[in-house]
């Protein structure tokens, strides 16, 4: 099984569009960072992320991140009944932020294309595939979104409650 998302219009053009909205996330400060960062992952998010639309994928990106160590080892994590408890970040946090802002800036490209290419819907689609995908993300598979809605979503500085395409490992992502 391909470990890869299957970006069906990764090429020049989308790439180019993906610089500029993750220049337009920077200077909004609507740039996502994880509060799993390091000081390394801190510092190298934006030009790594930069780098991997402009040349490389959401694999390439999760392996600078896990090469140089950007993810800190333990996290403060809120326990069900109260208080606080240490706890080990995941192994797959570095590909999960990789898979997930590469994909966002992805669809937000894959948006504005469709816009200017006249067409006023994109479609969900997997691009990954998973073992068991949730039945929630199967749900959206092969639905239309607006483009315009979707890139405003896409946008929106509070992605999580916003967009359901960037539920974490959805393996989700969109076409037209």
């Amino acid at each position: 099984m391909d470990t890869k998302f299957n970006f069906t219009k990764l090429d020049a053009r989308t790439r180019a569009l993906m610089i500029e909205e993750i220049k337009r996330a920077e200077e909004s400060a609507n740039l996502y960072l994880s509060a799993r960062f390091n000081d390394i992952g801190a510092r190298g998010w934006v030009p790594w992320l930069t780098l991997a639309a402009e040349q490389h994928d959401e694999h390439w990106l999760a392996f600078q991140l896990e090469a140089a160590g950007a993810m800190k080892h333990l996290e403060t994590r809120a326990k069900p009944k109260g208080g606080y408890t240490v706890a080990h970040v995941p192994d797959t946090a570095a590909e999960t932020m990789a898979e997930g802002q590469f994909n966002r800036f992805y669809m937000a490209a894959i948006c504005r294309r469709a816009t200017e290419d006249g067409k006023a819907d994109v479609r969900v689609y997997r691009a990954k595939h998973r073992g068991e995908p949730r039945p929630e993300s199967r749900a959206l598979e092969g639905i239309s979104r607006g483009a315009g809605v979707l890139l405003q979503e896409l946008r929106s500085k509070d992605l999580s409650l916003k967009c359901d395409l960037l539920k974490p490992n959805s393996g989700l992502s969109i076409e037209y």
